[in-house]
């Protein structure tokens, strides 16, 4: 699986538990249990670092925060996506107020809206228009 996954391009991230109760072990036994196949080119399954799942809470958040970025996350500035929520609901009310003939359809009782781009960039941009049913 972890070869059909690699011929696909797709990304792999290590992770080694370091608790034993939840089926953590030394990583040299995780070597000898892999495929000399995966461990050889073009696979070289063991050039990236794993990332250590260390027992405590703490330890283990910034754990999980490391593989989430491996996979490619990026931090969030919360506090930017509130005040962004908080402008988008502002101009979708404001169009809601006063309601232009044919820039809006119903979709059964609802009314779609979809976000023109840079909607969301801090005020910069864009406005809430309907979409297109």
């Amino acid at each position: 699986m972890v070869q059909t996954a690699m011929d696909r391009r797709i990304p792999i991230a290590l992770v080694a538990e370091q608790e034993p109760s939840r089926g953590g072990c030394p990583f040299a036994q995780l070597l000898q249990q892999t495929p000399r196949v995966l461990q050889q080119p073009p696979y070289k399954l063991y050039d990236t670092l794993a990332v250590p799942l260390f027992p405590s809470m703490e330890h283990r958040r910034v754990s999980l925060r490391h593989i989430l970025r491996s996979m490619g996350a990026v931090p969030c500035d919360a506090r930017a996506l509130t005040r962004c929520l908080h402008l988008c609901r502002r101009r979708i009310g404001r169009l809601l107020e006063v309601p232009t003939p044919g820039k809006a359809r119903l979709a059964g009782n609802r009314l779609l809206w979809r976000m023109r781009p840079g909607a969301c960039s801090g005020g910069v941009g864009g406005e809430a228009v309907p979409a297109a049913v």
